[in-house]
């Protein structure tokens, strides 16, 4: 600190004990002005001790004259003067706060409380800047909960919450609560700045910091954010493999997860539509299929086509009867082939052997001449055909080591629908040989399928099927 003029004497006072006060009092509080070092906790109670002892004459004296007592209480002015300029050095490190818990004065005795008349200094040339800070500091955090608002209404929109979705929420919630609370109210700045001074971070970068803390709540928040669409992935996997597992429940739960993380992924909704639709909840299946069509999901027109033949298996009937039904189910399925994409050649297969099928029904429903059923059932053949070219097109690349070698439902079972068709058409030797390649190769995806391969002609060879992707489906 540096050296400064020392305070006028004491007056020369009638009351010796008042003069011998004032004269330690000032005594001390020179001294304090010319300590180099920081200021002991004794420092601080011998003079604040003093100070008391001041007042305490003042208060027992009686017969002092009005000269005398205004003489002393200006001298005792510029004492006090001195002192509050040293209040920053009294009150440093809490010694103030300790010395006065031990003491416990009263509040009229405003030496004990010098700290709580300090104030930050002001005028650094950063501090012009404070306004600019503080308002991006809450727009930060206005997006920072609007973030989270988001993501907290994605995690619940299934009614619950896991560990991975509890631990993000929770995170973001707590720094947002941190943050703002320190940015906003007057108790968190306090706070924030105590802890501020703690690290040792000067009182003209506290903006600075608390904007940066608002910038990474923000960062962390849109990070969250942006990453609902690994979270719907990684709710679409887990609803694969709970739909593989035979957990079609679980399935159900995962799926919706996975469209609340992100709506626009179209693959969950036909999933979803598919687990229905196994579950015979038709209805539905049919506002999931529905949904994937809308986003262009060329599963779902096949998806959509599988449940008009279900329905139609299960007597429903459309505005115009069960043909109508029948001819909605073939336009999808048509459709699905000429918007396929190039290389989807397993989504082309089931949509050949689906629209087979769709034919065939026609051919059993449309009554009206033979020459219409063998047309029917014609195309239809050529329908399987193309199905079964497909996948020895697919059988060729997993032979090749291009693929692995995996089997999947709806594999396999164009042999025994075409079988059928060459028994209503009359080429037995034919039928027989595709009846044996059914029994060996076909893999019915669901228990509308398999039904269908039971009913067809007078063969058992549906009995000896391998129903495995049947009971991954449809089990519970």
């Amino acid at each position: 600190m540096n050296s400064k003029p020392a305070p006028p004497p004491p007056p020369k006072a009638i009351n010796p004990k008042i003069q011998q006060a004032l004269q330690a009092y000032a005594q001390t509080v020179a001294q304090l002005d010319k300590a180099a070092d920081p200021l002991s906790k004794q420092q601080v109670l011998y003079v604040l001790l003093l100070r008391d002892a001041v007042e305490t004459c003042l208060q027992a004296a009686k017969k002092i004259s009005l000269a005398e007592k205004s003489a002393i209480l200006a001298t005792l002015s510029d004492l006090d003067n001195g002192l509050k300029k040293q209040a920053r050095a009294i009150a440093a490190d809490d010694k103030l706060a300790d010395c006065r818990r031990s003491r416990r004065p009263p509040e009229t005795a405003w030496w004990w409380w010098l700290d709580t008349e300090l104030t930050e200094p002001t005028g650094h040339r950063l501090d012009r800047f404070d306004w600019l800070w503080n308002g991006l500091s809450v727009s930060c955090l206005v997006f920072s909960a609007s973030f989270l608002t988001i993501t907290a209404q994605a995690f619940s929109a299934v009614g619950g919450f896991d560990l991975l979705q509890t631990l993000s929420t929770l995170s973001q919630a707590t720094g947002l609560v941190l943050v703002a609370g320190g940015t906003l109210t007057d108790q968190g700045q306090k706070l924030v700045k105590t802890t501020l001074k703690k690290l040792n971070i000067p009182p003209y970068f506290h903006s600075e910091v608390t904007l940066g803390a608002s910038a990474l709540l923000l960062l962390g928040s849109y990070g969250v954010y942006s990453a609902l669409p690994q979270f719907s992935q990684h709710y679409y996997q887990k609803g694969l493999e709970a739909q593989r597992a035979g957990n079609l429940y679980g399935a159900i739960e995962d799926f919706k997860e996975s469209i609340a993380f992100d709506s626009s992924y179209s693959d969950p909704h036909t999933h979803l539509a598919e687990v229905y639709q196994n579950l015979e909840r038709f209805e539905e299946a049919q506002a999931e299929y529905q949904d994937g069509l809308l986003k262009g999901d060329i599963s779902a027109l096949n998806g959509m086509g599988t449940l008009i033949l279900a329905a139609s298996a299960e007597g429903g009937s459309g505005e115009l009867g069960e043909l109508s039904g029948l001819l909605d189910a073939e336009v999808l399925f048509r459709i699905g082939l000429n918007q396929a994409k190039p290389g989807d050649e397993r989504l082309k297969a089931m949509l050949h052997t689906n629209l087979g099928v769709t034919l065939m029904k026609r051919a059993e429903a449309e009554a009206e001449s033979d020459e219409a059923q063998k047309q029917l059932l014609a195309s239809a053949g050529e329908q399987f055909q193309n199905a079964i070219r497909l996948e020895q097109g697919m059988a060729q690349a997993v032979n090749n080591g291009q693929t692995p070698n995996q089997t999947y439902g709806g594999q396999g079972v164009a042999y025994c629908f075409l079988a059928d068709v060459y028994e209503q058409t009359g080429k037995a030797q034919l039928a027989s040989a595709h009846w044996q390649i059914c029994e060996e190769q076909a893999y019915p995806g669901s228990l509308e399928q398999y039904e269908d391969i039971l009913r067809l002609g007078d063969n058992a060879v549906g009995l000896h099927l391998n129903t495995t992707h049947i009971l991954e489906a449809s089990q519970n």
